[in-house]
């Protein structure tokens, strides 16, 4: 199996279960040997026809998940925490039309300035932030989470940011989740192999 790198100075990779600033406080990624934001070329090719309106809007798009092989979904399905398992989803079975990130098929993201400031949105990214665990209001944070949530505590400024990505993302074909606003993948995605682990793959 084939994936690609990401590499355009309007696209980046920050993937941000490579560090310890995620729902795990630790690094996930590292020791299986993903550093980087890696996807299946049909994809990169969808990435690189966004890049255009990317450019002409002074835009960075941040991928801060995209592959996630079989191996390190497992991983954090059988060490994820009690106050996490329930948002942890389990690995995919072969035949099944879950699991988007280990076929290489899906990525989570977010919009920068070109200076590198994130825009605004209802949630941080991956609805993490320090202490969520302990907050007895993150069930209602999650609801911030899906895309058509239209609540007050939303300012238009984050509503705004939400439907720009939205529409960057379905102008070159690619599908989002309704409960996660920072999702996108290919169509028909469940129809692409699920990938074991890094040493099935060759990086272009």
């Amino acid at each position: 199996m084939i994936l690609k790198r990401i590499c355009s100075s309007h696209i980046q990779s920050k993937l941000l279960y490579a560090t310890k600033n995620n729902s795990f406080y630790q690094d996930m990624y590292s020791e299986f040997g993903l550093k980087e934001a890696l996807v299946h070329p049909e994809l990169y090719n969808r990435l690189m026809q966004a890049e255009k309106e990317l450019i002409k809007q002074n835009l960075i798009l941040v991928i801060y998940d995209a592959f996630r092989p079989l191996a390190v979904q497992k991983f954090m399905y059988e060490t994820a925490p009690d106050y996490l398992k329930p948002y942890i989803a389990p690995p995919p079975a072969p035949d099944s039309k879950r699991g988007f990130h280990p076929r290489g098929v899906a990525i989570d993201c977010y919009l920068t300035d070109m200076a590198g400031k994130s825009l605004t949105f209802p949630t941080e990214p991956d609805a993490f932030y320090p202490g969520y665990e302990k907050d007895p209001n993150y069930q209602t944070y999650l609801k911030k989470c899906h895309r058509d949530y239209d609540g007050p505590d939303l300012t238009n400024e984050q509503k705004n940011n939400r439907t720009l990505l939205e529409k960057i993302m379905q102008s070159v074909g690619l599908e989002g989740l309704p409960h996660e606003w920072w999702h996108f993948n290919l169509p028909n995605a469940w129809q692409y192999p699920l990938i074991e682990s890094l040493k099935d793959v060759e990086i272009e």
